[in-house]
């Protein structure tokens, strides 16, 4: 993937990266600041050098289109089809057993919580994916900024450039302690994080996002759906009463589970009785579908929406469209073969997803035809800006590209980190990737921007 080096670098970021030049200590400050033991234990080896520095007004007005994108999301399939969810999953292209368990239970009202997929392409962020629901990584990385604020060559640097950051972790124990304020029995809820079978073990970092809560007033816990249990119409782990379920399973691998949906019965049943709350239900993912961006997208439902919205997808989201067998649509794919990537409309990690210009004119036109109406997408390639790290050990500044994971709740901008990686290690920006390193990210104030740190819960 070719990257741009941006004209617009932030003054603090150039300014980061000369000091990083001189002063061996700001330099090797990641490396030298004392964390947290399991995020340490997590993030070890990979972590970016220099946590990334963004306007506060352009996250800020990011993480606003979000919730608007959001909201055309749930929209979409009382918009453009009737309420008829069958229809609406068919669209976007989530298979029958994955939309079954998906519309299970569905308010057709989910509640916003989310986090970008985004590239920078120096103008604004555009939205390549967007992971709605609440199992997503990258929750803790408030830590790593509380950390480094400690350190006494970045808590210098920062105070000069008044940098700030917004917890997210924070505001996440804050709205499950609110979501258990009906059902808990003392000030500290007891909530469980609940993965697939088999999923703790896959998912070291895990274990910081319970340290970071635990530090913030929750009894988290770590579980599994399979060892859940329903008693007076409350959930149980372990024979402990649990408040709050964080989701963190997927529908595709409940479905992949020895019991298969059964296993989630108690975890639903509790959740009907009101003993337990469920957050957030698979009615989330519906619309983390590629395929519901590509409707949001796709010229023949434009007029389905009013100026400001579509001036809101046009902002935030490239080009995308259902990949089907029109002809029209596959002699554009081939004429644009270095512009585009097919991703599946369902999946995580880039999983499945082809760049046209990592293949062959031949590849590429077989690629289309085989996978045309099989639940996936096609979508221009975003030409990323740089962002320039300095090298701790040699001193030498090389250019990394940046996938930005902003999160918004029903608080807005809820925080944010990233994943980096240099163009040289590859395409596929995601933890598989040996090359990729992790990033929290502080704000950098505007002139004449109102900052609003206190109502944000951020810390400068």
């Amino acid at each position: 993937m070719s990257v741009s080096v941006s004209p617009t670098e932030n003054e603090a970021t150039s300014r980061y990266l000369a000091d990083c030049r001189s002063d061996p200590e700001l330099r090797n400050v990641m490396a030298r600041t004392r964390l947290p033991e399991m995020f340490a234990r997590s993030y070890e080896g990979l972590l970016l050098p220099r946590p990334l520095l963004a306007s506060e007004r352009r996250v800020r007005a990011f993480a606003d289109d979000l919730a608007a994108v959001f909201a055309l999301l749930v929209s979409l399939p009382r918009r453009l089809f009737g309420g008829d969810l069958e229809a609406y999953c068919t669209a976007a292209g989530i298979d029958p057993p994955l939309a079954a368990l998906m519309t299970q239970g569905a308010t057709g009202n989910p509640p916003l919580f989310g986090r970008s997929d985004a590239f920078d392409d120096g103008d604004s962020f555009k939205l390549i994916e967007f992971n709605v629901g609440t199992e997503l990584g990258g929750m803790e990385y408030g830590e790593l900024a509380r950390c480094l604020l400690e350190a006494p060559a970045f808590a210098e640097f920062a105070a000069e450039h008044r940098l700030a950051y917004t917890d997210t972790a924070q505001i996440v124990a804050d709205l499950l302690r609110e979501l258990a304020a009906p059902v808990a029995t003392s000030d500290r809820p007891n909530v469980v994080l609940l993965e697939t079978t088999g999923g703790i073990a896959a998912h070291a970092n895990y274990r910081a996002v319970a340290e970071a809560m635990c530090a913030r007033g929750l009894d988290f816990r770590l579980g599994e759906v399979q060892d859940t249990e329903l008693r007076h119409g409350r959930l149980e782990l372990d024979g402990i009463p649990i408040d709050v379920v964080l989701r963190f399973y997927a529908a595709g691998e409940i479905l992949g589970c020895p019991r298969g949906p059964e296993v989630l019965e108690p975890v639903l049943a509790a959740a009907e009785a009101g003993g337990t709350v469920l957050y957030t239900g698979l009615e989330n993912s519906l619309f983390s579908a590629k395929g519901a961006l590509a409707l949001l997208s796709d010229e023949r439902y434009r007029e389905e929406f009013t100026l400001a919205e579509r001036a809101v997808i046009d902002s935030v989201i490239p080009w995308t469209r259902p990949l089907t067998r029109s002809g029209e649509l596959h002699q554009l794919a081939r004429a644009e073969r270095g512009d585009l990537i097919v991703k599946p409309s369902v999946g995580w990690g880039a999983v499945g997803a082809v760049l046209g210009e990592a293949v062959t004119d031949d590849e590429w036109a077989a690629l289309l035809t085989q996978r045309a109406d099989r639940g996936y997408v096609l979508q221009q390639v975003v030409r990323p800006s740089a962002e320039r790290v300095c090298d701790p050990v040699t001193g030498r500044v090389e250019d990394w590209i940046a996938n930005w994971g902003v999160f918004v709740t029903p608080s807005g901008y809820s925080g944010a980190f990233s994943r980096a990686l240099r163009p040289r290690d590859g395409r596929v920006i995601t933890f598989g990737n040996p090359g990729t390193r992790g990033a929290t990210t502080f704000t950098i104030p505007d002139a004449g921007f109102r900052s609003e740190l206190d109502q944000a819960g951020e810390t400068s």
